[in-house]
Formats: structure tokens, C-alpha cells, sequence
């Protein structure tokens, strides 16, 4: 079993050295961390380090490389890149993808699946739609800290084919795993809380804990859950009350100083960001769907500045 994890950044390292340590004395299956440049250097010569509440690995995968034909074909592909990015990551690596390889992209948002099926001709691969919960940062090149969330990973495809066997290998290395043919529901329960987080936080340029302590904050929020709630009702993916009062309750689980992924890119000023998943997606689907996201047009006004 010849396992890539694509993306060594705070999602891709949290799996990758979770599968590397669990999996380094088993011939059966090959971890592989596919990435480049400065990350690729230092983790060939130094390993990878993950700290956790109550864990710290660190450990080496059997391969790193950025180099399709070093890399092989691939019976299980990890994607954890950021959204922006899927579509050239995904070209860049279709030697190591056949229709018997299967995907999990873990970006945020709805549509990555779709995105990466974009990129292929009949036959495809198989790929399935999933979701972390995680706050998980790059401490600097190699190191990985997990500061928040579950780590919860959801992934699933709607009928068809059981993939449980794939939580069972994210199982045993520690990670909490669930196969659900359900994956469209949480993909927007996911995107309810971190969408309009992502909006907050980086038009305001505050932490979580932050909007968490000022009832103000809470409740502009609140505005912005509901105006996902309406985009995703439009569309026939139900997200009732009790799943706002849930994401807005989620808070709790992240420690106070916690950033977003959005904000953070904005604040380093890095060349792209996922404006387009988080934030310009929810007002594009508004209009076509006739719902107000007028609270979304506010931040976006804000991030906008912050990015021109």
C-alpha cells in the first residue's frame, strides 16, 4: 500500500507524521511526503516533529520527493494543499494517479472533489470528499504544532463503494477517522464554521478567542453562519438552527490566541489566498441563489483593503 500525502503544511504534517510514526516498522505500507523546496530539504535531513496536547513524534516517511517518476503510482492520495492550488498540484502529479488510486482532498470548502475530478479524462481515480477540524500551524520548516480542534477527519462519497477501510489505516495511526456516505452535510457543517470565522477574524484582524469574548462579534457571527445556512438551503442541503447554535458552540474548542488560515495569509501578505473559497464563494452563490449576504459583502469590503 503506497500512501502520498500531498501538502506538508499544518493539515498535511499532522497526517503525515501521525502515518509515518504509526507505520515505520510495517513493510506492507509506504508513506510518502510529496513536497518541495525548502520543506523537502529539511525534512529529508532533519525528519518531521509533531507536537500535540498529549503527543510528540517525530519521525521520517520512507520517501519524500517531488518527483512523479521517484514516487510511483499511488494507491492512496492525501491532498492538503491549500484550495487555490488543487487544480496545478493535481496536474502536476497525474503520473502517480490511475483509476485504481483513490483521492481524499481535505481543502477547505465544497467543491474540492469536484475540482480535482476537473483535471481528468475518462477513466478517473476514485476520489472521495473530506474535511478536517483542526487549528494546526507550522512552527517552522519541519515542525508542526497542533494547537486546537479535534483533528477530526471526515471523509466519505455518496452511494457506491464502502471506503472504510481507509479510516481503519487513519485509525491506527491515531487519527480520529469516520467514513460517512453523508460527506456532503458535513462538508457545509464544516464550511458554516469556518467560513464565516475565516470573514471575522481577517476583516477584523482579531483571534478567536477574541470575537469569543465580545457579544458584538458574536453576533455579527451568528449573521454570517445564517447567510451560509441560506446559500447551503438553497441548494438542498439542509443546515438547521441547532447546526449554527453547534458551530458558533465549536468556538470553545480552539484556543484563544488561534487564527485563521485566511487571516493568516493576509497578515504575511502571502500572493494568494482562499478569499475565493471562503468568503467570495458564499456571496457568489447568494446571487445566484436570490439569498442576502449582505454581512458577507461587509467583510469582504474590509479583507478587500486589507489585500489591495
Amino acid at each position: 500500500m503506497k500512501i502520498g500525502i500531498l501538502g506538508l503544511g499544518g493539515v498535511g504534517g499532522f497526517i503525515g507524521a501521525k502515518l509515518a510514526h504509526a507505520y515505520k516498522e510495517d513493510p506492507a505500507v509506504e508513506i510518502i511526503f510529496i513536497c518541495r523546496g525548502a520543506t523537502q530539504e529539511e525534512i529529508s535531513v532533519n525528519g518531521i516533529t509533531l507536537h500535540t496536547e498529549n503527543q510528540h513524534i517525530h519521525t521520517n516517511p520512507d520517501l519524500i520527493s517531488d518527483n512523479p517518476s521517484v514516487i510511483g503510482e499511488l494507491d492512496l492520495l492525501i491532498i492538503a494543499t491549500k484550495a487555490y492550488s488543487l487544480p496545478s498540484v493535481v496536474r502536476g502529479f497525474k503520473d502517480c494517479i490511475t483509476p485504481k488510486t483513490v483521492i481524499i482532498p481535505l481543502q477547505n470548502g465544497i467543491n474540492a472533489a469536484e475540482s480535482v475530478l476537473d483535471q481528468f479524462s475518462t477513466p478517473p481515480p476514485t476520489v472521495l470528499e473530506g474535511c478536517i477540524y483542526i487549528a494546526s500551524n507550522i512552527e517552522k520548516l519541519g515542525i508542526i504544532h497542533h494547537v486546537g480542534g479535534p483533528g477530526k477527519v471526515l471523509f466519505g462519497k455518496s452511494g457506491g463503494q464502502d471506503y472504510q477501510w481507509i479510516a481503519v489505516i487513519l485509525q491506527k495511526a491515531g487519527i480520529n477517522a469516520t467514513y460517512t456516505p453523508e460527506i456532503k452535510k458535513d462538508l457545509w457543517k464544516k464550511f458554516l464554521f469556518v467560513s464565516p470565522l475565516a470573514a471575522i477574524t481577517t476583516a477584523y484582524d482579531v483571534t478567536f478567542g477574541e470575537v469569543a469574548a465580545r457579544e458584538e462579534m458574536v453576533k455579527q457571527l451568528k449573521k454570517l453562519m445564517q447567510e451560509v445556512q441560506a446559500v447551503a438551503n438553497a441548494q438542498i442541503f439542509t443546515l438547521e438552527d441547532d447546526d449554527v447554535e453547534e458551530a458558533l458552540n465549536m468556538l470553545s474548542n480552539f484556543p484563544y490566541g488561534a487564527k485563521s488560515s485566511l487571516q493568516l495569509d493576509v497578515e504575511h501578505q502571502a500572493p494568494q489566498t482562499e478569499k475565493a473559497t471562503f468568503i467570495d464563494f458564499v456571496i457568489a452563490q447568494g446571487k445566484k441563489n436570490h439569498v442576502d449576504t449582505e454581512a458577507y459583502q461587509a467583510m469582504d469590503k474590509l479583507i478587500a483593503g486589507k489585500i489591495s
